[in-house]
């Protein structure tokens, strides 16, 4: 059992056939992806379903949200982590993130970073 199922499972969730198609391709692909370009990769699951699978496996920080140029994609890690993607190409590479938050009258702190640039092949 993967550490992805493990938490389904003590969150009270059933490990189901979507879920663990959709944590497959997020893990296959390595790249952060939005629910359509799941959906391409898994036509046999309805694109309702898996916004609903998105949103629970985000919920329960199994998975990842980042929204890059007014889009929400996916990613599978053991953590949050920020994106820097080509202006050019779309080449996106992973950048860790360090940061804490401790604000006086706010829980469940989140934010996003993104950063754009030029990749080495298109510079």
């Amino acid at each position: 059992m993967t550490n992805q199922e493990l938490k389904l499972k003590q969150a009270g969730f059933k490990i189901t056939t979507p879920r663990q198609l959709i944590l497959e391709v997020l893990k296959k692909y390595k790249t952060p992806l939005s629910a359509k370009q799941i959906y391409q990769y898994l036509p046999q699951i309805d694109l309702v379903s898996i916004y609903r699978n998105l949103k629970l496996l985000t919920n329960l920080k199994i998975i990842f949200q980042e929204i890059i140029n007014n889009e929400t994609f996916y990613y599978l890690d053991k953590k949050i982590h920020h994106h820097i993607v080509c202006q050019r190409c779309g080449r996106t590479e992973c950048l860790p993130c360090n940061h804490k938050y401790k604000i006086k009258n706010f829980t469940n702190i989140s934010h996003q970073l993104i950063l754009s640039g030029l990749c080495n092949h298109c510079h």
